[in-house]
């Protein structure tokens, strides 16, 4: 064979796309093995909290998949393009964890009673219907979002971001707390720490661009 004949190799965004593939397909076929594991142990969720965090945080976390992966799409920054590749790639094996525990458990993957597991803690209270989690975009925010492009796209995508994790960690605080099986208390409270470290990095990446963030979510 030439070189000629040899394929040209996969341009660096195609690599990173097929990347991602193979880490989410090998992240959700971990969590399906973790909850035929959970029902063959006979164990089931602990509490309230464990199906209520389960439920309510895998819905957070498909909202910031979906912004994050418009950001490593579309941005010119190599530093942001990273970070929401890590975020999409973090929080999608984290969805497909949550989603392996309430298969096992027998549990709908959907909450009828959002953020009712948490009573009033932080200020938390169950939503009614339509109404979007603590630090969740609008419709609106989510549209806009994905009309940016340059520096604009990175100022929105770091202020929302921010904004969401904020909204996500004292669900995971809660749930570190709370929970009622030890595996769903160490995996929130990684989760607690992961997300308040990547807002302090997102804080400082922000003011070098040049912008402010959001005001924090409130309940």
């Amino acid at each position: 064979m030439t070189d000629a004949d040899e394929a040209p190799p996969a341009p660096p965004d195609r690599l990173r796309w097929v990347l991602g593939a193979i880490i989410g397909v090998a992240l959700l076929v971990v969590a399906g093995t973790a909850g035929w594991a959970l029902r063959g142990s006979g164990t089931a969720g602990g509490n309230a909290v464990d199906v209520g965090f389960a439920q309510d945080m895998s819905t957070h976390h498909v909202q910031a998949v979906t912004m994050a992966g418009y950001e490593r799409d579309n941005t010119t920054n190599a530093g942001l393009k990273v970070l929401a590749f890590d975020i999409e790639t973090s929080q999608e094996g984290q969805v497909g964890q949550m989603s392996g525990w309430l298969d096992a458990w027998g549990k709908s993957r959907n909450n009828a009673h959002p953020m009712a597991w948490m009573g009033n803690a932080h200020g938390m209270h169950a939503m009614a219907p339509g109404q979007l989690m603590p630090g969740m975009a609008t419709e609106a925010q989510m549209t806009k979002l994905e009309s940016l492009h340059g520096h604009a796209l990175d100022v929105f995508f770091l202020q929302l971001m921010i904004r969401h994790h904020q909204g996500g960690l004292p669900m995971a605080q809660y749930a570190a707390t709370h929970g009622g099986t030890s595996y769903v208390r160490t995996f929130a409270a990684a989760i607690a720490r992961g997300q308040a470290s990547e807002i302090v990095e997102m804080e400082q990446l922000l003011r070098g661009l040049g912008g402010t963030p959001l005001p924090a979510p409130t309940n």
